[in-house]
């Protein structure tokens, strides 16, 4: 893996400190309400981000993006702000270096979101799994 690659720890210590600003967030927090067990979530997601930046795990989860995110109803003005919340706390928690090479597969993810799940939404289509 490059030297830029946060370690497990550290990808676990951004996605707590993200979900802190998240949960409360006023426009974003209601989006999590729905989780029973919010510990196995964040762990999935600590994972699948490992994962996306290279690392690897021994039972790797299975995590179905589309299937979970297009029932939301999520909105642009949605995606933005859960951008700049996940940017300021790369900044925070990170090293630029490593921060940045992380940025780069949050945009990627972003735009992918963006282009099955809200453009989809607005054209009134809907995936069934």
């Amino acid at each position: 893996m490059p030297d830029n690659t946060p370690s497990y720890d550290e990808v676990t210590s951004v996605i707590h400190a993200f979900y802190e600003k998240l949960l409360p967030h006023p426009q974003l927090g209601h989006f999590f309400e729905h989780l029973e067990d919010f510990p196995v979530h964040e762990k999935r997601i600590v994972d699948f981000w490992w994962i996306s930046m290279g690392g690897k795990l021994e039972n790797p989860p299975k995590i179905d993006m589309t299937g979970k995110h297009f029932p939301l109803g999520i909105k642009d003005s949605d995606l933005e702000i859960w951008l700049a919340l996940f940017s300021e706390t790369l900044l925070e928690k990170l090293s630029e270096d490593k921060g940045i090479y992380w940025m780069d597969k949050v945009m990627t993810i972003a735009a992918r979101l963006k282009q099955i799940v809200i453009d989809n939404q607005g054209m009134g289509l809907q995936i069934k799994d």
